[in-house]
Order: structure tokens, then C-alpha cells, then sequence
């Protein structure tokens, strides 16, 4: 098996991935828990375009990642 070379920028970057993706966990989690009209009074359209932009930053910086790491 060989040895995989990983540029320091994709290492440098991974531990805020990671972060982001755990408190999107917590977050999803902490929505599930709601009940059906706690849900309907505290969430609304923002929260859940809020979402749509956080799921899009992640992708985005999963795209420069991986862009780092596998140059064409």
C-alpha cells in the first residue's frame, strides 16, 4: 500500500469541517426534539434557509478541499 500525500492546507482546513458538521448535528438534533407546534413557533422560513446556506458553505469548502488535494 502506498503512502498518500495530503497538502497541509487540506489538513490545515479539516478540524473546521469538522466542527461545522458537528454542530449541524446538534443543531438537526435539537430540531427533531421539538414538538410538532413547538416546531411551527420556532423555526420558520429563515431558519431552514438558514440551513440551506450552512449545508452550502460546507460544500463549498468540501469542493476547495478536495480541489486542494486531488490538483488536475
Amino acid at each position: 500500500m502506498n503512502a498518500i500525500e495530503v497538502p497541509v492546507e487540506v489538513v490545515d482546513e479539516m478540524f473546521g469541517v469538522e466542527c461545522r458538521v458537528a454542530f449541524l448535528k446538534a443543531a438537526v438534533c435539537a430540531i427533531s426534539e421539538l414538538g410538532r407546534e413547538d416546531m411551527h413557533a420556532q423555526t420558520g422560513p429563515n431558519v431552514w434557509r438558514g440551513l440551506f446556506y450552512w449545508t452550502q458553505d460546507l460544500e463549498d469548502m468540501l469542493r476547495r478541499l478536495n480541489e486542494l488535494a486531488n490538483p488536475e
